[in-house]
């Protein structure tokens, strides 16, 4: 008897799911050791989020590194066509 009881009270209760947060991350008590934790959910728990899904921007403490910043597009120099040469020694005709 008591364990029908205690199946029926396993039944009824919620499944206990980790509520997700900000970046698909998950609101826990203690984050796994591949994640950080940079905000709280609002149930008080931290929202633990992949360390591979967060980036920080280079920074430089003198100046902008080249390879910190995206690299500009060049402009194209159009080329006149080989049939058409125009005024060759002055000659117009």
């Amino acid at each position: 008897m008591k364990l029908l009881l205690f199946l029926l009270i396993l039944l009824a209760m919620e499944p206990v799911v980790s509520a997700e947060c900000w970046m698909n991350g998950h609101c826990r008590l203690v984050c796994k050791s591949d994640e950080d934790s940079l905000i709280r959910c609002s149930n008080r728990k931290r929202c633990c989020v992949l360390s591979r899904y967060l980036t920080v921007q280079p920074m430089t403490v003198e100046r902008i590194q080249p390879w910190t910043v995206p690299p500009m597009s060049k402009q194209v120099e159009h080329k006149a066509k080989p049939g058409k040469r125009g005024n060759i020694n002055g000659y117009r005709g």
